[in-house]
């Protein structure tokens, strides 16, 4: 058995935090791991986590076994933690995601000489670390999760407010220009009307990622262009409250610029809800082509840098030295154009059923077998890679 430490934050609705909680839930039963944690937050009521989550949580980070030396760091957190372990003895695992096409120049040096193992949810984002210059055989791609025991086709009362006779399309994420919701916005004003029997649910999150104006914004546009009615969402809401949204919609809209995987696509899909995406990007790699409906998109340049694009810190570079990229804009026209064809061919029933008849394969349960035998290959290494 050996001994394994998460490193991270566990208490509030960021991806982050989400990932850590069940890796604790799933790494916590193997008969081969002695689990500890270190949180980097406090409990905070506001997130409304489940209380047996809590409790076990708090219970591994209070665990006193002050003899046993940590086989294996596991470091999940933004900004990454780069301090060194206490014992030179410790391997390191670093879980990263990422969402642009470069990686800041510091990660890639940091992350082949530093970490025994770089996790990455996409092989997408695999491919831009390794564009960076990541040595191949310290990055492993493992994907997100799902709980399928939350996110099912299983029926439930909608989330207040509502209608699940309504055609409810759903788009979670956040004001960030990467997410896209100024794209929805801009096709759904011109082609949903107050009198279509659709709605636009904004689930955004702006106690993780940062108050912005996008209330006001929506309020705005409503007025001005009499469009389909939108309802904002900024609560913290529970797994089962997100699921109940979802199974009472029956479209999920996610128009990104960029992405380093996309779990709330998942969760929808695996609630039955059709999905509107980019015809390119990670979500290729879990959600088959033939499901759902695809945007075309525009190649641009931008300079990663531009604090509008909240892609670095200040002062960061990026691999292959330039500031400027490519990426993939999906057009306005193109996804109202979408949205419009499929919500006036909603008869068709056959295009949302197909959905219901997928199978997803990265349930928790299976995702988590796949961190184990990574961690347990690590933890066999003789000495850390960085000391060699």
């Amino acid at each position: 058995m050996i001994n394994v430490e998460i490193l991270g934050k566990f208490y509030d609705n960021h991806s982050l935090s989400i990932i850590n909680r069940q890796l604790v839930s799933h790494l916590n039963n193997s008969k081969k791991i002695n689990l500890f944690i270190t949180p980097l937050d406090e409990i905070n009521p506001e997130y409304r986590v489940d209380v047996k989550t809590l409790e076990k949580i708090k219970s591994l980070a209070e665990k006193d076994d002050t003899d046993k030396e940590i086989d294996v760091q596991i470091r999940h957190s933004y900004p990454p933690v780069w301090n060194w372990p206490t014992s030179p003895k410790t391997k390191v695992i670093f879980i990263q995601p990422w969402e642009f096409p470069k990686v800041p120049f510091e990660w890639q040096y940091r992350f082949e000489n530093f970490a025994d193992m770089l996790c990455v949810p996409s092989d997408y984002e695999k491919q831009v670390f390794l564009t960076g210059g990541m040595n191949p055989d310290q990055i492993v791609t493992i994907p997100n999760g799902y709980d399928d025991n939350v996110f099912n086709l299983d029926p439930v009362d909608p989330y207040p407010g509502i209608d699940p006779e309504r055609y409810n399309f759903v788009f979670v994420g956040n004001g960030q220009w990467r997410k896209g919701v100024d794209i929805l916005l801009n096709a759904w004003k011109e082609v949903i009307k107050r009198f279509d029997k659709a709605t636009l649910i904004i689930k955004d999150n702006p106690s993780v990622y940062g108050v912005n104006n996008l209330l006001n914004e929506i309020l705005k546009m409503e007025y001005k262009t009499q469009c389909g009615e939108i309802i904002y969402i900024d609560d913290q809401l529970t797994n089962l409250e997100m699921a109940s949204i979802y199974k009472n919609s029956k479209f999920v809209v996610h128009p990104y610029r960029a992405e380093g995987f996309g779990m709330h696509v998942q969760e929808a899909v695996a609630c039955g809800c059709f999905p509107f995406l980019p015809i390119q990007g990670p979500h290729t790699e879990f959600i088959p082509n033939e499901i759902g409906a695809r945007f075309e998109t525009n190649q641009i340049n931008v300079d990663i840098t531009n604090p509008e694009l909240f892609a670095l810190k200040p002062g960061d570079s990026t691999s292959l030295m330039s500031t400027h990229t490519f990426m993939n804009e999906p057009i306005t026209q193109h996804v109202g154009q979408m949205i419009q064809g499929v919500y006036h061919h909603h008869e068709k029933t056959e295009l949302l059923d197909a959905v219901k008849n997928v199978t997803l394969e990265n349930t928790w349960k299976n995702v988590c077998k796949k961190y184990e035998e990574v961690i347990l290959n690590v933890g066999e290494c003789i000495q850390p890679k960085r000391f060699s």
